[in-house]
């Protein structure tokens, strides 16, 4: 008769021990390089703020990333886009699990002008909600290589009235 309780608490920490085995925590060290830092990198070219952040879909983590452009900014969408993401795939902060979804805001600007962008860099996206579209990760690690990447130098061609090099 004493078995029988050792029998239960064997059991029971046998199922503590493989449940805590399944789960898997984020690493929680301190990022080498923060989203915030991406984020100001990204603020150097003018009428351009960005916001990188961790979104679920349902239990699925990605990344999100909202690109604001005001009049100020007058360069090529593509290059831009190709500049933000270089730096949000430089961040350490949050790791962009299977996807990133990319909302692009200002006048004219629609998922279908940043999927076209997208295109012509070479990445296939495909309209998520709203004016956002979402971005397949290995379409990005074929692009950008292994995440976390090297940290971008800003693109003084971005910069209005930055000549280009030439």
């Amino acid at each position: 008769m004493a078995r029988r309780p050792r029998v239960g608490i064997t059991i029971l920490l046998l199922c503590s021990a493989l449940l805590a085995g399944c789960t898997v925590p984020d690493d929680n060290s301190d990022p080498h390089r923060s989203t915030a830092a991406a984020e100001a990198d990204i603020a150097k070219t003018p009428g351009v703020t960005v916001r990188i952040g961790r979104a679920y879909d349902g239990l699925t983590p990605y990344l999100s990333v909202n690109v604001e452009l005001s009049e100020a900014f007058t360069g090529d969408e593509a290059a831009l886009l190709d500049s933000v993401l270089a730096q949000v795939w430089s961040q350490d902060e949050y790791a962009p699990k299977k996807y990133v979804t990319l909302g692009v805001s200002g006048a004219g600007r629609t998922a279908e002008t940043t999927s076209a962008a997208l295109t012509s860099l070479g990445l296939s996206s495909m309209k998520y909600a709203g004016s956002a579209v979402s971005v397949i990760g290995a379409d990005l690690v074929a692009r950008y290589g292994e995440w976390p990447g090297s940290v971008p130098t800003v693109g003084q061609e971005l910069v209005q009235g930055t000549p280009s090099a030439g």
